[in-house]
């Protein structure tokens, strides 16, 4: 028990240091390890204070000696905080008062100062030494500082301007992003500059349309090459004779559909072909399906999207396939679709009657 007793007391007079309610508790604590207070209270109160009493007692008084031990030290803080704060302000206030005592002493040299400074252009310096004396109680300083600040921009934009004018000659013609952009800029600097700016931003704009109408052709055109709509070639060699064949065809833009037993929907396809043994012919055929074309031949109309309807004759293969009808007068026909872009080619079939296939015959290539 006399060692508890020393262990509280150490603690108690520890913490006096910190806070003397925070000691006072130990002590109080160490008391009731002392075996003469012990019987003391037992001889008076009648109460026996049992080991297990001591140990409540001795943790009781812990918790409270870490509770008044944090408030006090929370109070300290507090207190250092306020201090340094008040420091700190009478200390600006000295400043202050220094710095204003200080321009008053020399007003007329700070002011001379800032007109060399000016006079130098060094406008980034005046306004430093201006901002050092402003607020001081100075009115001509504080309009000086105004009049400095004002210059350094106005300086500022000149240079800027400068700047993006010599730029200029480094950009395309054609680049109307970057000239709008730069023209943007100078118009708010000098809006003399403003029509410029509108000018190249409208072509910017126009230009960005046009490209983007140009590509959605491209990926259009590609859609419908991909489709056999536009122009495909393909080369080969007539076994017979060993010289180039060169056909050149193209799907029709539009299907038909034809009844049992042709039935699903299909294109027709127009062919140029320039054959060694045979010449250069065209002809359209069909996947399913019967042109109707006798022993004597037959017509097909015929229309170029710049001129008017017009019969040519047609004839069967030698083959007589039903499938596949042969244009005559393949060099009239060539001629007529190099000048356009569009054909549209109507023929008879059996039991369907007559039918017209839309062909896009732009930018044919063929020689």
């Amino acid at each position: 028990m006399w060692l508890f007793f020393a262990l509280f007391l150490a603690i108690g007079l520890g913490s006096m240091f910190t806070s003397i309610l925070s000691g006072l508790i130990m002590l109080l604590a160490a008391c009731v390890f002392v075996p003469q207070v012990n019987r003391a209270i037992n001889d008076k109160a009648g109460v026996t204070i049992t080991p297990g009493l001591r140990a409540v007692f001795a943790i009781v008084c812990l918790g409270l000696l870490f509770y008044t031990s944090n408030k006090a030290l929370e109070t300290d803080r507090a207190e250092r905080q306020a201090h340094e704060v008040n420091t700190a302000q009478l200390k600006a206030e000295q400043a202050q008062k220094d710095k204003r005592e200080y321009v008053a002493a020399n007003k007329e040299a700070i002011l001379a100062e800032i007109s060399a400074l000016i006079a130098k252009q060094d406008y980034s310096g005046a306004n430093n030494l201006g901002s050092k004396y402003s607020n001081a109680g100075s009115f001509e300083i504080d309009q000086a500082l105004l009049k400095v600040s004002a210059q350094k921009t106005e300086a500022d934009k000149q240079q800027k301007k400068s700047s993006i004018l010599a730029s200029l000659g480094s950009i395309k013609q054609d680049d109307y992003n970057a000239l709008a952009s730069s023209y943007a800029q100078l118009a708010a600097i000098d809006q003399t500059y403003t029509a410029n700016a509108e000018k190249f931003s409208k072509l910017a704009e126009q230009k960005a349309q046009d490209a983007k109408a140009r590509q959605q052709a491209a990926d259009e055109k590609a859609r419908r090459k991909s489709m056999g709509l536009t122009w495909s070639y393909a080369d080969g060699e007539d076994k017979m004779s060993g010289k180039p064949v060169r056909r050149a065809y193209v799907s029709s833009s539009n299907t038909v559909d034809f009844k049992f037993p042709y039935a699903g929907a299909q294109r027709a396809t127009l062919t140029i072909r320039k054959h060694p043994r045979w010449g250069t012919s065209v002809y359209v055929a069909i996947e399913k399906g019967q042109f109707v074309c006798g022993y004597d031949d037959c017509d097909v109309r015929v229309r170029f999207a710049k001129g008017g309807a017009q019969r040519m004759s047609a004839s069967e293969p030698d083959d007589h396939s039903s499938n596949l009808l042969f244009i005559s007068n393949a060099s009239s026909f060539i001629a007529q679709a190099r000048k356009s872009d569009k054909v549209f080619v109507e023929a008879n079939f059996y039991q369907e009657g007559s039918r017209v296939f839309e062909f896009d015959i732009s930018d044919l290539d063929w020689k």
